[in-house]
């Protein structure tokens, strides 16, 4: 009987219990407030959204400080296509799971905040772009617990009070943390006023320049799935890293390595990086810089069955003109 090799990579975190890896960047995050884009997954692991996630607003709010990570999310409230059911609440009883313990969201039914939505269900009455009011739930999670909201890994349990009337489980993802208020920029000193008297003056006086504000976004994950090792068909998938730069009057160079390892145990598997060095020379309100993961075929032919995950680090500098 021929039994087929079945490899899966990535660069960092997998969802539990999968095949499915990912890319992922670290970032460190000072304290203070900040918002990402939030997504409710199948309980199953494979990473797809689960069929309650249009029902959820995709923008939620994060405050850390040194110890804790309260996390702040919204349910439409009701639910559109069902506006009589759900009365004290779109969900209720939730409950998040970190590192096998257990944290109970608060839910607040009064405020009604209203949110615009980004995904439209036929099924649920919401149409893409249109605003509803929703319930607000806060939960009080430890600070290490960010790394798990990015990797996806943050299980949750919430009983649906409308439409399934039963307790639905996920995982909870947030992605693409921005602080809020955006990157602040030292304040320039004032210049002191020139004395003047009966005598002749001489000055030099400085040109000034306005200092640079950008912006480099690189994705905290990708993920290429289950890998190919068939001849002539090499893995690749593509990302781009965002930029956007304001009084730049200089050059931003963004660089990452051309080549690094995947791990699965002691058994590596190499990947490539196309991105190299990529500049930008001009203020933008937003530019895509592009390259490409890549894994060779006679590379997954070779290797041992695994779940691989590696990391790349991108390098960002700037010279002025």
């Amino acid at each position: 009987m021929r039994l087929n090799k079945i490899l899966s990579g990535a660069v960092t975190a997998a969802m539990l219990g999968t095949m499915m890896c990912t890319t992922a960047f670290a970032a460190d995050y000072t304290d203070g407030d900040y918002t990402g884009e939030i997504h409710f997954l199948n309980a199953n692991g494979s990473g797809s959204a689960s069929m309650c996630d249009p029902i959820f607003v995709h923008e939620a709010e994060l405050a850390l400080t040194a110890d804790n990570a309260e996390l702040t999310f919204y349910v439409a409230y009701p639910i559109p296509a069902f506006p009589d059911l759900g009365t004290d609440g779109t969900i209720l009883d939730v409950v998040l799971t970190v590192n096998d313990t257990e944290y109970t969201a608060e839910s607040d039914i009064t405020t009604k905040p209203e949110k615009v939505f980004d995904t439209t269900s036929s099924l649920f009455g919401i149409t893409e772009g249109e605003s509803y009011p929703t319930q607000v739930l806060t939960v009080d999670l430890p600070r290490d617990a960010v790394d798990d909201l990015e990797a996806g890994t943050v299980a949750a349990s919430a009983y649906v009070n409308s439409v399934m009337n039963s307790t639905q489980n996920f995982f909870i993802q947030v992605t693409d943390l921005q602080p809020v208020g955006g990157i602040t920029e030292p304040e320039e000193p004032e210049v002191p006023a020139e004395d003047t008297q009966d005598m002749q003056i001489s000055a030099d006086v400085e040109e000034a320049v306005s200092a640079p504000s950008y912006t480099v976004t690189v994705p905290s994950a990708v993920a290429m799935g289950t890998l190919s090792s068939e001849e002539g068909a090499d893995n690749s998938l593509a990302y781009t890293v965002d930029v956007k730069a304001e009084n730049l009057n200089g050059t931003l160079s963004v660089t990452a390595p051309g080549t690094g390892n995947l791990t699965s145990g002691a058994n590596t598997l190499a990947f490539s990086n196309s991105f190299g060095t990529q500049t930008v020379a001009a203020d933008t309100t937003g530019s895509q810089l592009k390259g490409a993961i890549s894994v060779a075929a006679s590379d997954v032919a070779a290797a041992a069955a695994g779940n691989y995950t590696g990391t790349t680090t991108f390098s960002i500098t700037y010279q002025a003109n």
